[in-house]
């Protein structure tokens, strides 16, 4: 979340499986519901995976228990089913923007489901809280704050 560096290792993250996968291959882990695999088989999703000076810890981005307003994320063991999981959710986002809303897979509302919020600017504020909030103004609206993108840190 803030300026990526080789000496400050706690915006160290990775996605351990190296690239996104279908929905539909968590569901067949038995790491999303039917229900989100219903609504976004198809779609793209992550685990995000804490890593410290490139070490894995086993611990994910995440929430602790199924997703609600304004629930906080954390870092929770990445075996841990749906509240682990990120759908890239890019049904819900803008043709204008190459941004798009980030879901949390434990979320039970498809239509405004619970998607990564940021709280604050990183460029002013280190560390800015990120909460799960419904989705607002899908597709064309979405705000700012609830949009995201890609990124690379730097090479080792």
């Amino acid at each position: 979340m803030h300026r990526a560096s080789d000496s400050d290792p706690t915006g160290d993250f990775i996605n351990p499986l190296g690239h996104p996968v279908k929905v539909s291959e968590f569901y067949a882990e038995g790491m999303v519901s039917a229900a989100v695999n219903t609504h976004y088989g198809s779609e793209p999703a992550v685990q995000v995976e804490y890593a410290p000076d490139g070490q894995a810890t086993g611990l994910c981005a995440a929430v602790a228990t199924t997703a609600y307003q304004n629930e906080g994320l954390s870092l929770q063991p990445c075996s841990t089913p749906g509240t682990t999981v990120f759908i890239i959710d890019f049904a819900d986002a803008s043709t204008a923007k190459p941004d798009f809303p980030i879901v949390n897979a434990s979320t039970t509302d498809f239509t405004h489901p619970f998607t990564m919020t940021i709280h604050g600017d990183p460029a002013d504020k280190p560390f800015p809280q990120i909460t799960l909030q419904h989705l607002h103004g899908n597709p064309a609206d979405v705000p700012d704050n609830q949009l995201w993108n890609t990124g690379f840190g730097p090479a080792n």
